[in-house]
Protein backbone atom coordinates (compact mmCIF):
# COMPACT_ATOMS: atom_id res chain seq x y z
CA UNK A 1 0.00 0.00 0.00
CA UNK A 2 2.81 2.31 1.03
CA UNK A 3 4.40 2.19 -2.42
CA UNK A 4 1.49 2.19 -4.73
CA UNK A 5 0.81 5.56 -2.49
CA UNK A 6 4.24 6.94 -3.15
CA UNK A 7 3.71 6.23 -7.00
CA UNK A 8 0.54 8.47 -6.76
CA UNK A 9 2.02 11.12 -5.28
CA UNK A 10 4.75 11.02 -7.76
CA UNK A 11 2.70 10.80 -10.40
CA UNK A 12 0.58 13.97 -9.28
CA UNK A 13 3.51 15.63 -8.50
CA UNK A 14 4.82 15.28 -12.40
CA UNK A 15 2.67 17.77 -14.09
CA UNK A 16 3.47 20.29 -11.52
CA UNK A 17 6.89 19.68 -12.66
CA UNK A 18 6.24 20.53 -16.44
CA UNK A 19 4.60 22.96 -15.59
CA UNK A 20 7.07 25.14 -13.56
CA UNK A 21 9.84 23.83 -16.58
CA UNK A 22 7.73 25.05 -19.20
CA UNK A 23 6.90 28.61 -16.72
CA UNK A 24 10.65 28.71 -16.47
CA UNK A 25 11.24 28.81 -20.36
CA UNK A 26 8.37 31.26 -21.31
CA UNK A 27 9.06 33.77 -18.24
CA UNK A 28 12.89 35.19 -19.70
CA UNK A 29 10.88 35.35 -23.18
CA UNK A 30 8.15 37.44 -22.23
CA UNK A 31 10.59 39.55 -20.03
CA UNK A 32 12.84 39.86 -22.85
CA UNK A 33 10.25 41.34 -24.88
CA UNK A 34 8.83 43.53 -22.14
CA UNK A 35 12.50 44.92 -22.10
CA UNK A 36 12.33 45.44 -26.15
CA UNK A 37 9.33 47.25 -25.54
CA UNK A 38 10.41 49.24 -23.06
CA UNK A 39 13.63 50.20 -24.68
CA UNK A 40 11.85 51.21 -27.71
CA UNK A 41 8.88 52.88 -26.09
CA UNK A 42 12.13 55.37 -23.83
CA UNK A 43 14.01 55.33 -27.15
CA UNK A 44 10.95 57.00 -29.25
CA UNK A 45 10.14 59.24 -25.97
CA UNK A 46 13.78 60.85 -26.16
CA UNK A 47 14.65 61.13 -29.57
CA UNK A 48 15.27 64.77 -30.32
CA UNK A 49 13.32 64.20 -33.81
CA UNK A 50 9.61 64.94 -33.74
CA UNK A 51 7.76 61.46 -33.87
CA UNK A 52 3.76 60.38 -34.81
CA UNK A 53 2.37 57.38 -34.93
CA UNK A 54 -1.28 57.00 -36.96
CA UNK A 55 -3.98 54.11 -37.43
CA UNK A 56 -5.16 53.64 -40.95
CA UNK A 57 -7.76 51.40 -39.69
CA UNK A 58 -9.83 54.66 -38.12
CA UNK A 59 -11.40 57.01 -40.30
CA UNK A 60 -8.91 59.72 -41.63
CA UNK A 61 -5.84 57.95 -40.01
CA UNK A 62 -5.68 60.00 -36.80
CA UNK A 63 -2.95 60.36 -35.04
CA UNK A 64 -2.42 58.35 -31.98
CA UNK A 65 0.68 59.02 -30.15
CA UNK A 66 3.40 61.87 -30.38
CA UNK A 67 6.74 62.09 -29.03
CA UNK A 68 7.97 65.24 -26.65
CA UNK A 69 10.09 66.23 -29.14
CA UNK A 70 6.93 66.66 -31.55
CA UNK A 71 5.24 68.59 -29.18
CA UNK A 72 7.88 71.00 -28.83
CA UNK A 73 8.61 71.70 -32.56
CA UNK A 74 4.99 72.45 -33.28
CA UNK A 75 4.09 74.25 -29.81
CA UNK A 76 0.57 72.06 -29.49
CA UNK A 77 -0.65 69.49 -26.44
CA UNK A 78 -1.00 65.95 -26.75
CA UNK A 79 -4.18 66.87 -26.14
CA UNK A 80 -4.48 69.07 -28.79
CA UNK A 81 -3.13 66.57 -31.93
CA UNK A 82 -3.82 63.24 -30.78
CA UNK A 83 -7.39 61.73 -32.94
CA UNK A 84 -6.50 64.35 -35.61
CA UNK A 85 -5.11 64.10 -39.02
CA UNK A 86 -1.81 65.42 -39.50
CA UNK A 87 -2.91 67.65 -42.46
CA UNK A 88 -3.29 70.38 -39.55
CA UNK A 89 -0.17 71.52 -39.51
CA UNK A 90 -0.29 72.77 -43.74
CA UNK A 91 -2.86 75.14 -42.06
CA UNK A 92 -4.26 76.81 -45.17
CA UNK A 93 -0.87 75.67 -47.11
CA UNK A 94 -2.19 72.84 -48.92
CA UNK A 95 -1.21 73.46 -52.78
CA UNK A 96 2.29 71.93 -52.10
CA UNK A 97 3.35 69.19 -54.35
CA UNK A 98 5.08 67.03 -51.96
CA UNK A 99 1.72 67.01 -50.23
CA UNK A 100 0.22 64.42 -53.46
CA UNK A 101 3.72 62.70 -53.45
CA UNK A 102 3.32 61.47 -49.54
CA UNK A 103 -0.66 61.21 -50.35
CA UNK A 104 0.23 58.15 -53.28
CA UNK A 105 2.97 56.82 -50.37
CA UNK A 106 0.28 56.43 -48.08
CA UNK A 107 -2.22 55.13 -50.54
CA UNK A 108 0.32 52.83 -52.12
CA UNK A 109 1.81 51.90 -48.05
CA UNK A 110 5.68 52.91 -49.17
CA UNK A 111 7.81 54.68 -47.44
CA UNK A 112 8.76 58.37 -48.69
CA UNK A 113 10.48 61.53 -48.01
CA UNK A 114 9.24 64.59 -48.03
CA UNK A 115 9.99 68.72 -47.43
CA UNK A 116 6.73 70.61 -46.68
CA UNK A 117 5.97 73.99 -45.13
CA UNK A 118 4.56 73.40 -41.91
CA UNK A 119 3.24 75.71 -38.96
CA UNK A 120 3.45 75.93 -35.56
CA UNK A 121 0.43 76.30 -32.85
CA UNK A 122 1.27 80.11 -33.20
CA UNK A 123 1.62 80.22 -36.77
CA UNK A 124 5.41 80.32 -37.15
CA UNK A 125 6.51 78.60 -40.50
CA UNK A 126 8.99 75.71 -40.01
CA UNK A 127 10.03 73.52 -42.80
CA UNK A 128 9.60 69.98 -42.02
CA UNK A 129 11.77 67.15 -43.64
CA UNK A 130 9.37 64.59 -43.13
CA UNK A 131 9.96 60.61 -43.44
CA UNK A 132 6.95 58.55 -43.10
CA UNK A 133 7.08 54.61 -43.26
CA UNK A 134 4.37 51.71 -43.16
CA UNK A 135 4.60 49.30 -40.17
CA UNK A 136 3.18 45.60 -40.80
CA UNK A 137 2.69 43.29 -38.61
CA UNK A 138 4.01 39.55 -38.80
CA UNK A 139 1.46 38.45 -41.68
CA UNK A 140 2.15 41.85 -43.71
CA UNK A 141 -0.96 43.16 -42.41
CA UNK A 142 -0.64 47.41 -42.47
CA UNK A 143 -1.11 48.37 -39.03
CA UNK A 144 0.43 52.06 -38.64
CA UNK A 145 2.39 54.11 -40.29
CA UNK A 146 5.67 56.54 -38.48
CA UNK A 147 6.35 59.98 -39.09
CA UNK A 148 10.13 61.72 -38.04
CA UNK A 149 9.88 65.00 -38.46
CA UNK A 150 12.84 67.05 -38.72
CA UNK A 151 13.31 70.82 -38.74
CA UNK A 152 15.37 72.52 -41.21
CA UNK A 153 14.25 75.34 -41.39
CA UNK A 154 18.16 76.86 -40.57
CA UNK A 155 19.15 74.99 -43.78
CA UNK A 156 16.53 76.33 -45.83
CA UNK A 157 17.27 79.99 -44.88
CA UNK A 158 20.87 79.34 -45.47
CA UNK A 159 20.25 77.69 -48.72
CA UNK A 160 18.16 80.78 -50.18
CA UNK A 161 21.01 83.20 -48.81
CA UNK A 162 23.43 81.33 -50.75
CA UNK A 163 21.49 81.57 -54.11
CA UNK A 164 20.37 85.53 -53.20
CA UNK A 165 24.30 85.36 -53.03
CA UNK A 166 24.86 84.10 -56.66
CA UNK A 167 21.67 85.79 -57.88
CA UNK A 168 23.92 89.17 -56.88
CA UNK A 169 26.76 87.83 -58.02
CA UNK A 170 25.98 87.14 -61.29
CA UNK A 171 24.12 90.76 -61.58
CA UNK A 172 26.91 92.64 -59.56
CA UNK A 173 29.95 90.85 -61.49
CA UNK A 174 28.58 89.86 -65.28
CA UNK A 175 26.89 93.00 -65.80
CA UNK A 176 29.72 95.13 -65.68
CA UNK A 177 32.38 92.43 -67.38
CA UNK A 178 30.32 92.35 -70.08
CA UNK A 179 29.97 95.52 -70.60
CA UNK A 180 33.65 96.33 -69.71
CA UNK A 181 34.51 94.07 -72.70
CA UNK A 182 31.97 95.56 -74.80
CA UNK A 183 33.97 98.77 -74.43
CA UNK A 184 37.56 96.97 -75.09
CA UNK A 185 35.47 95.92 -78.50
CA UNK A 186 35.00 99.89 -79.80
CA UNK A 187 38.19 100.56 -78.56
CA UNK A 188 39.91 98.14 -80.34
CA UNK A 189 38.21 99.23 -83.47
CA UNK A 190 39.19 102.76 -83.53
CA UNK A 191 35.80 104.37 -81.86
CA UNK A 192 38.10 106.19 -78.89
CA UNK A 193 40.57 106.97 -81.63
CA UNK A 194 43.81 105.29 -83.17
CA UNK A 195 45.08 102.26 -81.23
CA UNK A 196 48.95 102.04 -81.51
CA UNK A 197 50.27 98.75 -81.48
CA UNK A 198 51.24 99.72 -77.58
CA UNK A 199 47.44 100.38 -77.25
CA UNK A 200 46.49 97.21 -78.79
CA UNK A 201 48.38 94.73 -76.56
CA UNK A 202 47.17 96.88 -73.01
CA UNK A 203 43.57 96.12 -74.80
CA UNK A 204 44.67 92.23 -75.44
CA UNK A 205 45.75 92.05 -71.89
CA UNK A 206 42.30 93.78 -70.47
CA UNK A 207 40.50 91.65 -73.21
CA UNK A 208 42.19 88.07 -72.07
CA UNK A 209 41.50 88.99 -67.94
CA UNK A 210 38.33 90.46 -68.50
CA UNK A 211 37.01 87.18 -70.39
CA UNK A 212 39.08 85.14 -67.51
CA UNK A 213 36.62 86.72 -64.58
CA UNK A 214 33.58 85.72 -67.06
CA UNK A 215 34.47 82.04 -67.00
CA UNK A 216 35.23 82.14 -63.48
CA UNK A 217 31.67 83.73 -62.56
CA UNK A 218 30.12 81.40 -65.14
CA UNK A 219 32.02 78.49 -63.38
CA UNK A 220 30.77 79.64 -59.78
CA UNK A 221 27.28 79.90 -60.81
CA UNK A 222 27.11 76.49 -63.45
CA UNK A 223 28.45 74.83 -59.83
CA UNK A 224 25.70 76.29 -57.81
CA UNK A 225 22.88 75.48 -60.30
CA UNK A 226 24.67 71.82 -60.32
CA UNK A 227 24.42 71.72 -56.33
CA UNK A 228 21.49 72.93 -56.51
CA UNK A 229 20.46 70.26 -59.22
CA UNK A 230 18.37 73.75 -61.10
CA UNK A 231 20.65 72.85 -64.47
CA UNK A 232 17.68 71.65 -66.92
CA UNK A 233 19.23 69.87 -70.00
CA UNK A 234 17.53 70.89 -73.75
CA UNK A 235 18.13 67.84 -75.97
CA UNK A 236 18.49 68.59 -79.98
CA UNK A 237 20.48 66.48 -82.78
CA UNK A 238 24.36 67.65 -82.92
CA UNK A 239 26.61 67.61 -85.87
CA UNK A 240 29.84 66.43 -83.69
CA UNK A 241 31.96 67.37 -86.71
CA UNK A 242 30.43 70.99 -86.52
CA UNK A 243 30.54 71.29 -82.72
CA UNK A 244 34.01 70.61 -82.62
CA UNK A 245 35.14 73.03 -85.25
CA UNK A 246 32.76 75.68 -83.13
CA UNK A 247 34.95 74.65 -80.37
CA UNK A 248 38.32 75.01 -81.71
CA UNK A 249 37.43 78.38 -83.51
CA UNK A 250 36.67 79.88 -79.86
CA UNK A 251 40.17 78.88 -78.89
CA UNK A 252 41.95 79.47 -81.87
CA UNK A 253 43.15 82.84 -81.10
CA UNK A 254 44.47 81.91 -77.62
CA UNK A 255 46.04 78.57 -79.31
CA UNK A 256 47.84 81.21 -82.06
CA UNK A 257 49.28 82.82 -79.14
CA UNK A 258 51.43 80.09 -77.72
CA UNK A 259 52.09 78.58 -81.55
CA UNK A 260 49.80 75.63 -80.72
CA UNK A 261 47.83 73.59 -83.59
CA UNK A 262 44.41 72.71 -83.13
CA UNK A 263 43.37 69.80 -85.18
CA UNK A 264 40.27 67.88 -85.70
CA UNK A 265 39.34 64.30 -86.80
CA UNK A 266 36.00 63.18 -86.83
CA UNK A 267 33.65 61.90 -89.45
CA UNK A 268 31.40 63.95 -90.67
CA UNK A 269 28.11 61.69 -90.75
CA UNK A 270 28.82 61.55 -87.19
CA UNK A 271 25.33 62.57 -84.47
CA UNK A 272 23.98 62.06 -81.26
CA UNK A 273 21.35 63.99 -79.22
CA UNK A 274 22.38 66.03 -76.47
CA UNK A 275 22.31 69.65 -75.03
CA UNK A 276 24.29 71.53 -77.12
CA UNK A 277 25.57 74.29 -74.97
CA UNK A 278 26.92 71.82 -72.37
CA UNK A 279 28.54 69.36 -74.49
CA UNK A 280 29.96 72.47 -76.16
CA UNK A 281 31.09 73.46 -72.38
CA UNK A 282 32.99 70.32 -71.48
CA UNK A 283 34.20 70.54 -74.65
CA UNK A 284 35.49 73.79 -74.47
CA UNK A 285 36.92 72.89 -70.38
CA UNK A 286 38.77 70.18 -72.08
CA UNK A 287 40.45 71.73 -74.78
CA UNK A 288 41.08 75.01 -73.01
CA UNK A 289 43.25 73.02 -70.21
CA UNK A 290 45.11 71.45 -72.92
CA UNK A 291 46.02 74.54 -74.89
CA UNK A 292 46.88 76.03 -71.11
CA UNK A 293 49.15 73.40 -70.44
CA UNK A 294 50.45 72.02 -73.70
CA UNK A 295 54.09 73.06 -74.52
CA UNK A 296 54.48 75.94 -77.37
CA UNK A 297 54.63 74.79 -80.37
CA UNK A 298 52.67 71.04 -79.90
CA UNK A 299 49.14 69.46 -81.11
CA UNK A 300 45.94 69.37 -79.46
CA UNK A 301 43.60 67.34 -80.88
CA UNK A 302 39.62 66.99 -80.74
CA UNK A 303 39.18 63.59 -82.09
CA UNK A 304 35.44 61.50 -82.16
CA UNK A 305 34.93 57.84 -82.54
CA UNK A 306 31.48 55.80 -82.84
CA UNK A 307 31.18 52.78 -81.43
CA UNK A 308 27.75 50.09 -81.09
CA UNK A 309 27.38 47.42 -78.87
CA UNK A 310 23.74 45.54 -79.52
CA UNK A 311 20.67 48.59 -80.21
CA UNK A 312 23.23 50.93 -78.22
CA UNK A 313 25.12 53.59 -79.68
CA UNK A 314 27.69 55.78 -77.98
CA UNK A 315 29.98 58.63 -79.16
CA UNK A 316 33.48 58.99 -78.04
CA UNK A 317 34.98 62.67 -77.37
CA UNK A 318 38.49 63.38 -76.68
CA UNK A 319 40.76 65.85 -76.46
CA UNK A 320 44.77 64.52 -76.85
CA UNK A 321 47.76 66.89 -75.88
CA UNK A 322 51.38 66.75 -76.11
CA UNK A 323 51.61 67.84 -72.05
CA UNK A 324 53.92 67.09 -69.99
CA UNK A 325 51.26 64.22 -68.53
CA UNK A 326 49.76 63.74 -65.24
CA UNK A 327 51.07 61.08 -62.57
CA UNK A 328 48.59 58.26 -62.07
CA UNK A 329 48.66 59.56 -58.40
CA UNK A 330 46.94 62.76 -59.02
CA UNK A 331 44.58 61.28 -61.86
CA UNK A 332 42.00 60.74 -59.61
CA UNK A 333 41.34 64.19 -58.00
CA UNK A 334 40.98 65.58 -61.04
CA UNK A 335 37.41 65.76 -61.25
CA UNK A 336 36.78 66.40 -57.85
CA UNK A 337 35.72 70.04 -56.84
CA UNK A 338 38.41 72.81 -56.61
CA UNK A 339 41.12 70.62 -57.42
CA UNK A 340 44.09 70.97 -59.47
CA UNK A 341 46.86 69.25 -59.35
CA UNK A 342 48.74 71.93 -57.15
CA UNK A 343 48.09 75.28 -55.87
CA UNK A 344 50.84 76.39 -57.87
CA UNK A 345 49.41 75.57 -60.95
CA UNK A 346 45.58 77.87 -60.11
CA UNK A 347 48.26 81.07 -59.69
CA UNK A 348 49.86 80.09 -63.14
CA UNK A 349 47.56 79.14 -64.98
CA UNK A 350 44.31 80.86 -63.87
CA UNK A 351 41.41 79.12 -62.72
CA UNK A 352 39.01 77.69 -60.06
CA UNK A 353 39.52 74.06 -59.85
CA UNK A 354 35.74 74.00 -60.91
CA UNK A 355 35.90 73.47 -64.53
CA UNK A 356 36.52 69.73 -64.57
CA UNK A 357 34.09 68.95 -61.65
CA UNK A 358 31.67 70.91 -63.79
CA UNK A 359 32.21 68.66 -66.63
CA UNK A 360 32.04 65.51 -65.20
CA UNK A 361 28.44 66.43 -63.52
CA UNK A 362 27.53 67.69 -67.15
CA UNK A 363 28.82 64.19 -68.63
CA UNK A 364 26.80 62.55 -66.08
CA UNK A 365 23.59 64.25 -66.39
CA UNK A 366 23.66 62.71 -70.33
CA UNK A 367 23.95 59.21 -68.58
CA UNK A 368 28.00 59.03 -70.02
CA UNK A 369 31.26 58.72 -68.25
CA UNK A 370 34.40 60.88 -68.49
CA UNK A 371 37.88 60.14 -67.68
CA UNK A 372 41.60 60.39 -68.40
CA UNK A 373 44.46 58.29 -69.87
CA UNK A 374 47.98 59.92 -69.14
CA UNK A 375 51.27 58.84 -68.76
CA UNK A 376 54.09 61.61 -67.41
CA UNK A 377 55.70 63.21 -70.31
CA UNK A 378 53.39 61.37 -73.07
CA UNK A 379 50.84 63.55 -73.01
CA UNK A 380 47.40 63.38 -72.10
CA UNK A 381 43.97 62.44 -72.94
CA UNK A 382 40.95 63.66 -71.96
CA UNK A 383 37.99 61.63 -72.90
CA UNK A 384 34.28 61.24 -72.16
CA UNK A 385 31.48 58.78 -73.97
CA UNK A 386 27.87 59.58 -74.46
CA UNK A 387 24.57 57.85 -75.45
CA UNK A 388 23.99 58.24 -78.96
CA UNK A 389 20.44 58.81 -77.87
CA UNK A 390 19.24 57.36 -81.38
CA UNK A 391 20.41 55.66 -84.52
CA UNK A 392 23.28 56.84 -86.06
CA UNK A 393 22.11 58.91 -89.04
CA UNK A 394 24.22 58.00 -92.23
CA UNK A 395 24.28 60.39 -96.00
CA UNK A 396 22.55 58.39 -98.57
Amino acid sequence: MAEKKSRKNRQKDAPDKGLETSCATVLPSVKDRRDKLNLLERAIFSARNGIVITDPAQEDNPIIYVNPSFLELTGYTSQEVLGRNCRFLQGDDRRQEPLEILRTAIKEEKPTTVILRNYRKDGELFWNELTVSPVHDESGHLTNFIGIQNDITARIEAETRISEFYSMISHELRTPLTSIRASLGLIEEGSAGPVTSESAKLIGIAYRNTDRLLRLVSDILDFRKIESGTIKLVKTRIVVKELLDQVVSELRSTATEKRIRLAVLCPGTARFHADRDRIAQVLTNLAANAVKFAPEGSTVTLECTESRQGKDAKIRLQVIDEGPGIPVSDQGKLFQKFRQLDASDTRKKGGTGLGLAISKSLVEMHGGVIGVESRLGEGSCFWFELPAGQEPERKR
